[in-house]
């Protein structure tokens, strides 16, 4: 079955990375993200860390109605930690959202 969750981040700083643990792999569990989206905005760069080893760097302008979910194929194993947020390269210093889509293998 298809899932959601949603992250709010803390407040973002102009020129800093800002992460969060969204989904981490538990024992007699096994996920898989199929997708992750947030809103397009200019000058902010979505990230997505498996075990600190970087897996998705990209400018969320990319995220449009026309295509707003990127899609994912990334397995979360036992012990496994998924964290999520944006590189800030703006003067916007609120917090943003982001959602991921995960399957329970």
């Amino acid at each position: 079955m298809l899932r959601y969750k949603r992250l709010t981040t803390a407040t973002l700083t102009d020129g800093t990375e800002t992460l969060a643990q969204i989904i981490a792999g538990v024992k007699g569990k096994r996920y898989k993200i199929v997708s992750i989206t947030t809103a397009p905005l200019a000058n902010m760069y979505l990230r997505v860390y498996r075990n600190a080893e970087q897996i998705v760097d990209i400018a969320t302008i990319a995220m449009t109605t026309a295509a707003p979910l990127l899609p994912m194929d990334l397995p979360v194993e036992v012990g496994t930690k998924i964290e999520v947020g944006f590189y800030n390269n703006s003067a916007a210093t609120d917090a943003k959202q982001i959602t991921i889509g995960y399957e329970e293998l």
